[in-house]
């Protein structure tokens, strides 16, 4: 006897938007890796390590890197720029047309400077922006642009069928994957094992987890113990 059990439905629908993504470090390359090879890959329009580490704050412009490409976007993803390189955030997104923001703070050493004055210059411009602590904390928004990419990346979902009589897990589907591939890769290796202790499991998958997880885990971050 075979029990399917819907964790999460998901959502059907497609990305129309456009993503551009500005990235730096270890873990903007591989977020930004991952987006590359998943079902969002035709909606990227640019890719651009932004190696700048600090910006002149009376004319961040004359610090724009002149190799930069502009590509229209509807979505901007900043991930992992250095904290003094975010006043060139607003001046970005302003020239691609982005409507909204996705800037996650992965490390509390990430945090850009002026993060407030740089959220209320992008309100001003119409530009709605988000920081998820961290990126995969992602569940849902008020703005249609970042649900859109949270459709497909953010808080892991999972459907799994199991055998209910043997109590093993005998399939795994990620409905949602994290940003970072972690999901993915986690999913697979939860096949065959059994779910009679919980306690066990769940010990297990964390491990499995913190093995390849590349965000900043500290005890200020509960979250990430979850």
């Amino acid at each position: 006897m075979q029990k399917r059990t819907a964790i999460w439905t998901g959502w059907s629908r497609c990305m129309d938007n456009l993503i551009y993504i500005l990235y730096h470090g270890s873990f903007g390359e591989l977020v930004t890796g991952h987006l590359a090879m998943s079902v969002l890959a035709d909606r990227i329009v640019g890719l651009y390590d932004l190696k700048v580490a600090s910006v002149s704050l009376d004319d961040p412009e004359s610090d724009m890197p002149e190799d930069i490409p502009l590509s229209e976007c509807d979505l901007l993803l900043v991930l992992g720029i250095l904290p003094k390189a975010g006043d060139l955030v607003p001046l970005i997104a302003e020239r691609t047309g982005a409507k909204a923001v996705i800037w996650p703070i992965e490390d509390p050493n990430l945090i850009p400077e002026g993060r407030y004055s740089i959220e209320e210059e992008l309100k001003k411009e119409g530009i709605h922006v988000e920081f998820p602590e961290p990126l995969c904390s992602l569940d849902t928004s008020e703005n249609e642009i970042v649900n859109s990419f949270i459709a497909h990346f953010g808080k892991p979902k999972f459907e799994l069928r199991v055998n209910a009589k043997n109590m093993i897990i005998e399939e795994v589907k990620v409905i949602r994957d994290t940003p970072c591939g972690t999901a993915s890769k986690i999913g697979p290796k939860i096949v065959g094992m059994s779910y009679k202790d919980m306690k066990s499991i769940e010990d297990q998958v964390m491990q499995m987890h913190d093995n390849e997880c590349v965000a900043y885990m500290g005890p200020d971050r509960p979250i990430m113990q979850q």
